[in-house]
């Protein structure tokens, strides 16, 4: 039977781990947040994964996840955060994270996403994919993104680019998309956001030219 070991000191992460895990027959157990201790006890409890419950803005966690992947040596590590940004979530994978699970989907995906890793993927939702892939935008949706988070709206953006609005609203759409997002108040926040490295790419690039 799979096993997983959750490693967090969240009272309510846990029993929301615990029941999305057990209710998919994973036979699971809750650690502490040390290292050297979770390794020993993954180890004890033959834990084919790890499930580290952190918080991935805060690079204090980033540094529990690297001393953690030197301990429990190839066993899977799955992180559970409450907030990311491109770049942390990066870092998390580059460190030895195997698999992600945004805090708010514990119950839905967790349990897939531990036995995933555990027969050997790695595994990132969808909702965080904008994360590892850097988006490719035409010359135009960059253009139009960068005017979007310049504060414009489709009718100023298509008098600016001499472009028909329908044009203009095609562009957002195929970059909503791309960006994993569903409204243009999402895409300017993530533009503006300097943790998700997009700000170059679009409003140098789009306003360039």
């Amino acid at each position: 039977m799979l096993s997983a070991l959750v490693a967090t000191e969240d009272v309510g992460t846990a029993r929301r781990a615990l029941a999305a895990l057990e209710r998919d027959e994973i036979a699971v157990a809750v650690g502490g947040r040390q290292p050297s201790d979770v390794a020993a006890r993954a180890a004890q409890l033959r834990c084919a994964v790890v499930v580290l419950c952190c918080n991935l803005s805060n690079a204090a966690e980033i540094s529990v996840l690297r001393h953690l992947r030197k301990e429990v040596g190839d066993t899977g590590i799955v992180v559970v955060s409450l907030s990311s940004s491109r770049a942390r979530t990066t870092e998390a994978l580059n460190t030895g994270a195997d698999g992600l699970v945004p805090g708010e989907d514990i119950e839905r995906s967790l349990a897939c996403v531990v036995r995933a890793v555990a027969a050997g993927h790695v595994v990132v939702p969808r909702i965080l994919r904008r994360c590892v892939a850097r988006p490719a935008f035409s010359h135009r949706e960059r253009q139009v993104l960068a005017l979007v988070a310049s504060g414009l709206q489709n009718q100023e953006i298509a008098e600016r680019l001499f472009l028909a609005e329908s044009t203009v609203k095609s562009h957002l759409a195929s970059s909503f998309e791309k960006l994993g997002v569903r409204s243009r108040k999402e895409a300017a926040a993530l533009v503006l956001d300097p943790g998700e490295g997009l700000r170059a790419l679009v409003l140098e690039n789009g306003l360039a030219g």
